[in-house]
């Protein structure tokens, strides 16, 4: 059966549509759990009002107004589901950052008496930080470790600052440590487990796209070869009945080309090794960077075409050949450009030009249609064509060509006529 397609190493577009798909629903839930941890934060906030009432007495000077005005828009840092769902995290961020500077300034300041029944306004709202340090997080180390490190500086002032009596303290740093470990593992466990099913089910949702997708290239790829089969076959038919000569040479013609066509696809559906162009290039740039830097290039339009490996050396070593005759023998030029660009559907073409004296191809006993060098062969062999527009004093126009476009109307290789010819 004959392939009229290259399997592409390029990702396919179904997948990731069905990779945008999982994503969309990740966001939806991420909107979701910032909507709670919001909702958490700010509704825990309020019902620590009556420890914010017992301490107002330590808090009424200048220094602790402002520390009620921290925490307060640390802990609004809760409606940023609702402001800036796109930055919710990094509002969370800012959020427990903010309510971390406040309770510094109140560890720094506290004196006794500190009310312990109801517990220090700062350490009653608390796990606020730490629902939104956990939310806002990457990882579930860093907010322990903070938990921790604010626990301490908590539970020092408290104790030396505050003259807090020592089991106070440690109810009120078990308090913080152990609400805020839980918050952490809590949110950060939810969320993994989220993940690892999300990403589960896009495994599933590619690999369903890749199955519908395989199957609908394989539909396609027969009812193409059917096509094409049934070209060949009525060019064949019109050749066999034609009623003159020119008509007989007309459709001999056209068989020839049919059947390279043919050949020429059935040989790429089989091809393996295809390879960007660019890459080739790229592997080659010191044949190529010396000979290009003298010429206007531009190589960007068939970087990404993929070629067979053999096709696409054979190509750059014409190139090669074709800049270097054009800077060593093209005198008088003052414009040498080299241009390329795809092909139809799975070919390249490169054009080198200069303004040059130009040469006779006769003179050198080289053809219009090909040249006489090893690396014109070597493309042709490949059914490439190596195309020179040249006169004396004219400039120089060579063309490099290989796909199925290409071939159409080139001349057989006299190794080729045999299994070409109708």
């Amino acid at each position: 059966m004959l392939s009229t397609s290259v399997i592409s190493r390029w990702p396919r577009a179904g997948v990731a549509d069905s990779g945008r798909i999982v994503s969309a629903g990740m966001r939806r839930f991420d909107r979701l759990f910032d909507l709670i941890v919001g909702g958490f934060g700010i509704l825990y906030a309020l019902q620590t009002a009556d420890s914010l009432v017992a301490g107002l007495p330590s808090l009424s000077n200048p220094l602790g107004v402002a520390i009620i005005v921290l925490v307060c828009i640390g802990v609004a840092a809760g409606v940023g589901p609702l402001v800036a769902p796109a930055h919710a995290a990094r509002v969370f961020l800012v959020g427990a950052a903010v309510y971390g500077v406040a309770l510094l300034l109140w560890a720094h300041t506290v004196t006794p008496p500190v009310p312990v029944n109801p517990m220090p306004w700062l350490i009653a709202v608390w796990p606020v930080g730490a629902a939104y340090l956990a939310r806002g997080s990457r990882t579930l180390f860093v907010p322990i470790v903070i938990a921790t490190a604010v626990s301490a500086v908590a539970s020092v002032a408290l104790r030396f600052r505050g003259d807090v009596a020592a089991p106070d303290v440690a109810v009120d740093s078990l308090f913080m440590t152990g609400l805020a470990l839980v918050l952490v593992l809590l949110l950060g466990t939810v969320r993994h487990r989220v993940v690892a099913a999300a990403l589960a089910q896009q495994c599933s949702v590619d690999s369903f796209a890749a199955a519908q997708l395989e199957e609908a290239t394989e539909q396609e790829r027969k009812r193409t070869d059917a096509l094409l089969h049934d070209a060949v076959l009525t060019t064949f038919l019109s050749a066999a009945s034609a009623d003159d000569d020119d008509a007989e040479e007309l459709a001999s013609r056209m068989a020839a080309n049919s059947l390279r066509v043919l050949l020429h696809v059935n040989a790429v559906g089989r091809s393996e090794d295809a390879v960007p162009f660019g890459q080739i290039v790229a592997d080659h740039r010191d044949q190529l960077g010396a000979w290009l830097s003298r010429f206007d290039h531009d190589l960007a339009a068939v970087e990404v075409v993929m070629l067979p490996e053999n096709v696409a050396r054979a190509l750059v070593d014409m190139l090669a050949h074709s800049l270097a005759n054009s800077v060593q023998h093209a005198e008088g030029a003052t414009r040498r450009t080299v241009r390329a660009h795809q092909l139809g559907s799975d070919g390249i073409r490169i054009v080198i030009e200069d303004d040059g004296c130009g040469f006779d191809p006769e003179a050198l006993g080289q053809r219009g249609s090909g040249g006489g060098s090893e690396s014109s062969r070597a493309l042709r062999a490949l059914e490439g064509r190596v195309d020179i527009d040249t006169a004396a004093e004219t400039g120089t126009r060579i063309v490099l060509s290989w796909g199925s476009v290409a071939i159409v109307g080139t001349e057989l290789l006299v190794e080729q006529e045999d299994r070409a010819r109708p």
